[in-house]
């Protein structure tokens, strides 16, 4: 899809430690940028039972924003960046070690977010207030477009004055063509991380409490253990190693979930024996659409499209059984997507 998580914070917080996490070491450092392969119960599943000769499991585009510090913030340029992005990874210091040296002085995970996402409140205001002022020489505009727009960027500035992200706001479609291009940061779904020394994860009470009215996604993380344990060969090895730490869930695959969510995707899948494939589609889309997301001429030649349900599989075993139940069903072009449907696109071109 060619969807990107931008993943910023503080210098030393543990970026390209994530990075390296989520590529299996596999990213362009140069560049900053790599692709995270996407965990997924039910692709694991699918592939064990139709045993094809190829796999493609889901993924995400990834780009390491770089360090933000007082001199880049004054400098500007770090926001384009971020604004880049269609969604963004925010990570924050939460690990103790005196070895390595921190931006502030000390580590405080808390006072670091505020002071981050407080960057990101102000330069949304400070764009508004400017976008206001040169909104009557804006010789592209008819009278009734400047108005509408106005006061739209006078919500937007009462909303951010109290504190609270663009993204918490319900905007029509004709609202968000208004402001696609404008560089608001906070208009996109944030994913906080707090890299912390190990799986304790009584800092989110905190942080609920304080930043509630935020409304981001948050986990702690510890992103060099979990890259330690990634690193071990043997799968039953790490899952004895996860289960000696009481970690019933590893973090990365929580944090999968967080970017699918964020980025407001779905899941739908393609099964034989030649392949199985997960593909990302945006959540709320057309049969016909997501065929596309496959090659264009399916779309174009659409006729219809068989599916079964993923839980509804698993439930009956088989697709015969399946079929059986009343459960394998024939859709047509406007049948809206659900999440784990999986799918045989039927076209003519």
């Amino acid at each position: 899809m060619g969807l990107t998580l931008g993943i910023c914070g503080y210098p030393q917080s543990g970026k390209k430690t994530l990075m390296q996490l989520l590529t299996n070491n596999s990213y362009d450092v140069k560049k900053g940028i790599g692709i995270a392969t996407i965990y997924d119960e039910r692709f694991n599943t699918l592939v064990q039972l139709y045993k094809p000769k190829k796999i493609a499991p889901a993924t995400v585009n990834l780009h390491c924003i770089g360090d933000i510090d007082d001199d880049i913030i004054k400098e500007g340029s770090i926001f384009n960046d971020i604004a880049g992005m269609d969604a963004l990874c925010l990570v924050v210091r939460a690990f103790t070690d005196e070895s390595v040296y921190h931006v502030k002085g000390s580590v405080d995970s808390l006072r670091d977010y505020e002071k981050l996402v407080g960057e990101f409140l102000l330069h949304d205001m400070v764009f508004a207030e400017k976008r206001i002022q040169r909104l009557d020489a804006d010789k592209k505009k008819t009278a009734q477009q400047k108005e509408s727009e106005l006061l739209l960027l006078q919500k937007f500035l009462q909303h951010l004055e109290s504190g609270k992200f663009l993204n918490s706001l319900t905007l029509s479609e004709h609202e968000q063509m208004n402001i696609k291009s404008y560089p608001f940061i906070t208009l996109k779904k944030i994913i906080v991380v707090f890299n912390t020394d190990d799986n304790d994860t009584s800092l989110l009470q905190r942080f609920k409490e304080k930043f509630s009215v935020h409304g981001v996604h948050a986990l702690c993380m510890p992103v060099k253990l979990e890259l330690e344990i990634a690193s071990i060969a043997d799968e039953q090895e790490r899952r004895e190693f996860y289960q000696s730490l009481g970690i019933t869930k590893p973090a990365l695959h929580m944090l999968c979930d967080a970017m699918i969510n964020s980025l407001g995707l779905q899941s739908f899948f393609t099964v034989g024996e030649d392949e199985v494939k997960q593909w990302l589609i945006p959540q709320s889309i057309t049969a016909q659409l997501a065929a596309g997301y496959i090659h264009s001429d399916i779309q174009r030649g659409f006729i219809r499209a068989e599916l079964m349900h993923y839980d509804d599989f698993i439930v009956a075993g088989s697709e015969e059984n399946l079929k059986k139940q009343g459960k394998y069903h024939l859709v047509g072009k406007d049948y809206m997507m659900q999440d784990g449907d999986i799918v045989s696109f039927r076209f003519n071109v």
